[in-house]
């Protein structure tokens, strides 16, 4: 039986979608936020990998006026490898004098229920100021995405092609 999302064969060997649409991810670290992605995912043909165009939409309220929010989004692509059937990861190499890396997992749910978790974290902690480092955490999913406005009007921001 083949997952109708994620499309990970479970009990023989059929063929993967090559297409992974995830429709609906909402900040839940801060619920009251207005920050929202969503990506396309194009899966490798050993089902192995896949890459994942993101698309990010927030809403701020302005600083002219307090009655408006601003529209900003943004967009990036990142490269998971499957860890299991329902679970994707992506680690980038580890950078700077802490060592920091950047791991983002995706958890597929079923259906439109997925979870993203980025995780960034400090690997070396000989160094004085990586001992100080906090492990950030921040999670997007399906759950709570309607949200009320804290607005009466919209107007762009910081829009990305």
């Amino acid at each position: 039986m083949i997952s109708p999302v994620s499309g990970f064969a479970q009990d023989r060997a059929l063929p993967l979608p090559r297409t992974v649409t995830i429709p609906f991810l909402a900040n839940q670290n801060n619920p009251t936020d207005l920050d929202f992605m969503a990506a396309q995912c194009d899966v490798t043909p050993s089902g192995q990998a896949m890459t994942c165009r993101f698309r990010q939409m927030f809403l701020t309220i302005s600083a002219i006026d307090a009655k408006s929010c601003v529209v900003t989004t943004s967009g990036y692509e990142q490269t998971f490898r499957r860890a299991s059937g329902t679970r994707w990861v992506a680690e980038e190499t580890p950078e700077g004098v802490c060592g920091t890396v950047a791991a983002a997992t995706l958890d597929d749910g079923g259906g439109t229920r997925w979870t993203l978790t980025l995780r960034t974290a400090a690997t070396k902690t000989d160094q004085p100021q990586c001992r100080s480092v906090p492990e950030a955490v921040e999670v997007y999913d399906w759950t709570n995405v309607k949200r009320p406005l804290p607005c009466t009007s919209i107007q762009p921001g910081a829009i990305e092609r």
